[in-house]
């Protein structure tokens, strides 16, 4: 088995910071590099951040992360409690169009760079309402090298 940890914080974006601390410190002490680290911090961040503004749409919430390592492997697991939006079905951008927003800052490009960030990204509701959003990235994979 190995080894996790978990924070809960109030669904507002002054929180950010101390999520991307959170994922940026797990990432090293399960023995990720620096840029592993920086990309989960950024994947994350835009995952916890698109549950704030366009899920709870300035309702009162919560955004939990849960952190985990299992054979070499960094899983990051972001609940909410949102009307429930699976990221892994939505179309990338096409890049030969100009962005057009559809809603305030939906362009597409966060779901793109989730799925650039993390190795595997999966999504399933979570039991009474919401959704959970796992990224997974192996510590020694492709391009995880110091940097």
């Amino acid at each position: 088995m190995g080894e996790s940890r978990r924070l809960a914080v109030a669904a507002d974006v002054d929180r950010l910071a101390e999520i991307r601390s959170f994922v940026r410190d797990a990432v090293a002490d399960f023995g990720g590099s620096k840029r592993l680290a920086a990309d989960l911090v950024q994947a994350v961040d835009e995952a916890a951040c698109n549950a704030i503004v366009h899920g709870y749409r300035g309702r009162p919430g919560e955004i939990e992360v849960e952190a985990a390592v299992r054979d070499r492997r960094v899983e990051i697991r972001i609940l909410d409690r949102c009307p429930v939006f699976d990221p892994t079905t939505a179309a990338n951008p096409d890049p030969r169009r100009a962005p057009r927003p559809t809603r305030s800052g939906g362009m597409g490009v966060g779901i793109q760079l989730l799925r650039s960030m993390a190795g595997e990204v999966r999504h399933h509701v979570r039991p009474g309402g919401g959704n959970v959003l796992t990224l997974v990235h192996a510590i020694d994979g492709p391009g995880d090298e110091e940097g």
